[in-house]
């Protein structure tokens, strides 16, 4: 493969959106605000990237807890 077509397609696949929709919870103020970004048309696969996310945010509350001590 040329330069030139692997160029393109690095092009091709970064234009390519697998995650097109996005909702956000929470509040800076108040633990911290999470957008999460995903595809709405596979609702299970966005449920587990809400899930994952709950847990990243519920570790991440507990470190800054951890610094404020």
């Amino acid at each position: 493969m040329e330069k030139q077509e692997l160029v393109g397609k690095l092009l091709e696949m970064m234009a390519k959106d697998e995650r097109p929709d996005s909702i956000e919870f929470g509040t800076p103020s108040k633990g911290g605000a999470v957008k999460i970004y995903g595809d709405f048309r596979d609702a299970e696969a966005f449920k587990k990237i809400v899930d994952n996310a709950m847990i990243v945010r519920s570790y991440a509350a507990k470190k800054l807890e951890e610094v404020k001590v």
